[in-house]
C-alpha cells in the first residue's frame, strides 16, 4: 500500500518555509512571484494527482468491500439453507431407524413363527413323511399331503424372504442417508471456514479503506495549504499588475501629450484622435505583434454573441475552447479543442510577458488575451461572448501559437 503521507509533509514543510523566508510583501517583481506561484501550482498539482491515486485505490478496495460482502451474505445464506437440509436429513435418519426397527422386528417374528411351524410339522405333527405315506390312501394321496406340507413351508419361507428384504432396503436407506448427512456436515464447516476466511479478508480491506481515508484527509489538509498560499500569490499579483498597468497608462498618456505638443497638431486632428480612443477604451488591444493583435481583434468582433456548451460558432454559439480554436482557425492555426489540452499545448509564456493574441489558461477554461490585463473570452451561458480583467481567475498557464 502506499503511503502518501510522509512524502506530502516533506513537500509542504519545504513550501512553507519557502513563503516564510519570502512574505509575498517582499518579492522583487511579477516575474518572481510568478516563479513563485508555478512552483506552488506544480506542487498542489503533484497533491491533486496523489490525492486522485489515493481515491482509485480507495475506490477499488471500496469495490472490494462490496463483494466480499456480497459473497459473505450468499454463503451465510447457503449456510441457514444447509442447515435446514441437515434438519430434515436428522428427521429421516429417525424415520428410517424406526423403519429398520419394525422390519427387523417383523423378521425376527417371521422367523420364529417359522421355527415353530416347521418343528411342529416335522417332529410333534402328524404330517411328517413317514405319517404321511402310512395313512396315504394311495401314492397320489401321499402326493398332495406333501405339497401341502411343502406350501406351508414355502410360504413362510416367502414371508421371511421379504422381511429380510424389507430389513436390508432399510438399511441401505439408512447408510445412504447417513452418508449424506456427513458429506453436509462436512461441507458446513467448509463453509464455515469459507465464512471465516471472508470475514477476515473484509476486516483487512475495512482496515485498508480506513487508511485510505486518512491518507486523503492529510493530503486534502496540504492541498488547502496551497491553494490558500496560491490565493495570497495571485492576491500581490492582481496588486503588482494593476501597478503596472497604471504606469503603462500613466507612460501612454504621458507620452501622447508629448506627441502633441511636439507636433503641434490641430485641435480637430486633436478631436478625433480623441474620440478614436474613447470609442476603443474599454476593448481595445494593446502590445504584442501584429500577428497577436490581428487574432485578438478579430475575436473582439464577436463580444455579444451567446455561449454555447460544445458549440464552435463564433456566431451562433462556442465555449470557452470552441471559441478559441475558431478565431485561431481563422488564422490557419490550429489548435487543440479542449480547454485544458490547449492549457498544455503551444509555447508557454510567463504572465508578465503575454501579448494579445496568447491564450490565457485557468483550469478548465480558457482566454485570448488583449494586453493591458483584459481578456475577450466565451464565458457563460448567461454572459455570452465577454471581455473582462484577466486576473478574474488564477492563471495557470499562458501559451502561445503563433
Amino acid at each position: 500500500m502506499r503511503k502518501f503521507g510522509k512524502t506530502g509533509r516533506r513537500v509542504l514543510a519545504a513550501v512553507l518555509a519557502l513563503s516564510m523566508c519570502l512574505p509575498l510583501q517582499g518579492l522583487a517583481s511579477e516575474a518572481e512571484l510568478k516563479k513563485q506561484q508555478k512552483e506552488t501550482q506544480k506542487q498542489l498539482d503533484a497533491i491533486n494527482a496523489e490525492m486522485k491515486s489515493i481515491e482509485s485505490q480507495r475506490d477499488s478496495v471500496l469495490s472490494e468491500i462490496d463483494s466480499l460482502g456480497s459473497e459473505l451474505v450468499d454463503l451465510m445464506l447457503n449456510i441457514e439453507l444447509l442447515e435446514a437440509d441437515l434438519e430434515a436429513k436428522e428427521e429421516e435418519l429417525a424415520q428410517a431407524q424406526t423403519d429398520y426397527e419394525a422390519a427387523k422386528q417383523k423378521e425376527e417374528e417371521q422367523y420364529e413363527a417359522m421355527k415353530l411351524r416347521i418343528q411342529y410339522i416335522y417332529e410333534e405333527g402328524d404330517m411328517d413323511y413317514l405319517t404321511l405315506f402310512l395313512e396315504a390312501d394311495s401314492f397320489a394321496d401321499f402326493l398332495n399331503r406333501a405339497d401341502f406340507a411343502r406350501e406351508i413351508q414355502t410360504k413362510d419361507r416367502e414371508m421371511l424372504v421379504e422381511y429380510q428384504e424389507t430389513k436390508a432396503e432399510v438399511e441401505e436407506l439408512l447408510d445412504q442417508l447417513e452418508q449424506e448427512k456427513a458429506d453436509m456436515e462436512a461441507l458446513e464447516a467448509e463453509y464455515q471456514e469459507e465464512q471465516s476466511s471472508l470475514e477476515s479478508t473484509l476486516a483487512q480491506k475495512k482496515a485498508q479503506e480506513a487508511d485510505y481515508e486518512a491518507q486523503l484527509a492529510d493530503a486534502q489538509a496540504q492541498a488547502s495549504s496551497f491553494k490558500k498560499q496560491l490565493e495570497k500569490q495571485q492576491k500581490e499579483l492582481k496588486r503588482l499588475e494593476a501597478e503596472r498597468i497604471a504606469k503603462e497608462k500613466a507612460a501612454a498618456a504621458a507620452a501622447q501629450e508629448t506627441a502633441s505638443v511636439s507636433t503641434g497638431s490641430s485641435s480637430s486632428g486633436s478631436s478625433s484622435s480623441s474620440g478614436s480612443s474613447s470609442s476603443n477604451s474599454s476593448v481595445s488591444v494593446s502590445g504584442g505583434s501584429s500577428k497577436g493583435a490581428s487574432i485578438a481583434n478579430y475575436a473582439l468582433q464577436f463580444v455579444g454573441n451567446p455561449y454555447v456548451s460544445g458549440g464552435t460558432s463564433l456566431t451562433n454559439g462556442a465555449d470557452c475552447s470552441g471559441f478559441t480554436q475558431s478565431v485561431f482557425k481563422h488564422f490557419g492555426i490550429s489548435i487543440p479543442r479542449t480547454s485544458d489540452a490547449q492549457g498544455r499545448a503551444g509555447r508557454e509564456v510567463s504572465y508578465s510577458e503575454a501579448q494579445a493574441g496568447d491564450i490565457i489558461y485557468y483550469g478548465g477554461h480558457v482566454a485570448i488575451y488583449l494586453g493591458g490585463g483584459r481578456i475577450v473570452h466565451a464565458s457563460t451561458a448567461k454572459t455570452g461572448i465577454k471581455t473582462g480583467t484577466a486576473t478574474y481567475r488564477t492563471i495557470l498557464s499562458v501559451r502561445r501559437y503563433y
